[in-house]
C-alpha cells in the first residue's frame, strides 16, 4: 500500500479535488491554485486522475475504510 503522507499534507479541498472523479464529478470551477499545486504534485492532468493520483486516493480510500470496520468492531 502506498504511503499515506502525500494524501495527508492535502489541503481539505485538494483532497476534494482528488475525489471528485468518483462521484461523477470535474475540477471545473476549482480554485486554480490548488489545481495547478495537484498537477505540479503529479497526481492530476486537465483530463483527470494520474496513475499516482489514483494510487493516493486509493490508499487513503482503504485507509478510512479499515479504520471504520475497526471501530465498528470495537
Amino acid at each position: 500500500m502506498p504511503d499515506l503522507t502525500l494524501w495527508n499534507k492535502l489541503t481539505r479541498r485538494e483532497q476534494r479535488i482528488i475525489i471528485k472523479p468518483f462521484g461523477g464529478g470535474s475540477s471545473h470551477g476549482d480554485s486554480l491554485i490548488e489545481t495547478v499545486n495537484l498537477m505540479r504534485l503529479g497526481l492530476i492532468t486537465e483530463n483527470g486522475l494520474t496513475s499516482v493520483g489514483l494510487e493516493v486516493f486509493v490508499a487513503a480510500f482503504k485507509a478510512q475504510r479499515d479504520a471504520r470496520q475497526r471501530e465498528l468492531a470495537a
